[in-house]
């Protein structure tokens, strides 16, 4: 992953649960607890029925960077 604190262009600005749950081949109720876990809030895009709830890719990518990794 790129380390940079700046916005990469074709990077995304926020990301669904479904598609975090994807990346990490994780179930998305684990995925909800490690973000929530990590202090990482969800964000509200629209309202009602038309909305939908992300997370800043930004926040998620430092999280997944500050993971010490397995060799």
């Amino acid at each position: 992953m790129n380390k940079s604190a700046t916005q990469q262009p074709g990077e995304p600005l926020a990301v669904s649960l479904r598609t975090l749950a994807e990346k990490l081949d994780a179930h998305r109720s684990t995925v909800r607890r490690w973000l929530r876990e990590a202090g990482i809030r969800p964000i509200a895009i629209g309202q009602g029925v038309n909305g939908a709830i992300r997370y800043r890719w930004s926040d998620v990518q430092a999280w997944l960077d500050s993971l010490d990794t397995v060799d």
